[in-house]
């Protein structure tokens, strides 16, 4: 009976060794099921992200051949978008010449009001804010009627301003009375790119017209259209009436253009990137150079 029951206890220890023996297994199996899983999906994701870059490499190369081309063969940069089909994913692309914006660095107080009016600010509120970006921007102490110098900043225990030109868009939100909310509001008019204290109403996004503070919301709509059916027509583009004169330039085409490329898979945002195009030169053959950030110039 000793020498039975010495079998069975050995019998069960080899039974529980194999039943930890096969658990152990299976955990195995499926920790390398899990990482084949993590690998492929891996694999997808790395495949997907390199085919939205090439895509996004296609609109950007997209927009230079528009720019490249002779009289109106390519689409005006005025914001409006095209949309292109490649290897199953669509590619937005919208082409703006920087001279249809507001330059912060340039603007005088007449555009700089009229941007804050046109998004609703307090006419009040409007002036001091121009105000405070003329002093901001200026080298000297002198603080306008309704602006503000150091003393305005270290009341308010903010930084001192810069007193000298913008040199990124993002420190406007330095300037006195401006918000983080606020600059969202007023970004998509301004631009440090276009050296000029007017700007070209043919190229003007919806926002910078309001700015102009002479045509209404309908006018400005009716205009957007005529000139882009004019554009597309080969005719002169159309006036723009109800405007001072004094704040308006027609340069036929800038040196840099702002170019935001979305890529999607069917509803699916793949990518969103923004690079700026430089001319060369005056040469319509020149070429562009491929900016990341303006600030590359």
């Amino acid at each position: 009976m000793p020498s039975c029951a010495r079998v069975e206890r050995s019998a069960g220890i080899a039974l529980v060794g194999t039943l930890w023996m096969l658990a152990l297994l299976t955990l195995i199996g499926l920790n390398l099921s899990a990482s084949s899983r993590i690998e492929l999906k891996l694999t997808a994701n790395l495949k997907a992200a390199a085919a939205a870059r090439n895509a996004a490499d296609a609109g950007i190369n997209w927009a230079q051949w528009s720019l490249a081309q002779p009289g109106t063969t390519g689409w005006l940069a005025d914001g409006s978008q095209r949309s292109l089909e490649l290897a199953g994913l669509q590619i937005q692309v919208t082409l703006s010449d920087e001279l249809g914006k507001i330059d912060l660095n340039e603007a005088g107080p007449e555009l700089l009001e009229g941007l804050f009016r046109a998004v609703e600010v307090e006419e009040g509120a409007a002036v001091a804010l121009s105000e405070a970006i003329l002093d901001w921007r200026d080298e000297d102490e002198l603080r306008r009627p309704s602006g503000a110098e150091l003393d305005d900043y270290l009341a308010a225990g903010l930084e001192a301003p810069g007193n000298r030109p913008f040199e990124r868009l993002e420190e406007l939100k330095r300037v006195l009375g401006i918000d983080a909310a606020l600059y969202r509001r007023v970004a998509p008019a301004l631009t440090l790119l276009s050296n000029k204290a007017e700007v070209n109403p043919q190229l003007a996004p919806p926002l910078v017209l309001r700015a102009l503070q002479g045509p209404s919301e309908d006018a400005i709509e009716q205009y957007i259209e005529s000139r882009r059916r004019n554009y597309a027509e080969g005719v002169p583009p159309p006036l723009l009436t109800g405007v001072d004169p004094a704040l308006l330039t027609f340069a036929s085409a800038g040196f840099n253009y702002a170019v935001d490329i979305a890529v999607l898979a069917g509803d699916q945002l793949l990518s969103r990137q923004r690079v700026w195009l430089s001319r060369r030169g005056q040469s319509a053959v020149a070429g562009f150079r491929v900016l990341d950030n303006p600030q590359q110039r």
